[in-house]
């Protein structure tokens, strides 16, 4: 009795198509988590809301506030209060990015 088994690389593919599910469900997740950052800024002159942006590659997604005062705001000082909008943002979307990642998985 012989038994041949041959491998067509289609795990390969599988893993491929999440990885690239995933790199676009963390993207989208930054994104939400930027635009509620840029809802819950202190605003001034806007400078600081309009600095928020989403960078990073692949399942990395970076929300950062692109100021030199941006953490004054966000940590305070011994002058002046914390007003927090980055932090706040992303722990109260944390189960939305779980969600958004567990549902991109079901999907495949």
């Amino acid at each position: 009795m012989k038994v041949s088994v041959t491998y067509n690389g289609g795990l390969s593919k599988i893993a491929e198509r999440i990885g690239e599910s995933m790199a676009q469900a963390v993207r989208e997740a930054g994104e939400n988590v930027a635009q509620r950052a840029r809802n819950s800024c202190p605003v001034d002159t806007g400078r600081l809301r309009e600095s928020i942006e989403v960078s990073g590659e692949g399942n990395t997604a970076v929300v950062s506030a692109n100021t030199e005062y941006a953490a004054y705001v966000e940590f305070g000082t011994s002058k002046s209060a914390p007003q927090p909008y980055l932090v706040p943002s992303l722990i109260n979307n944390s189960d939305a990015v779980a969600e958004a990642i567990a549902a991109t998985l079901t999907a495949l």
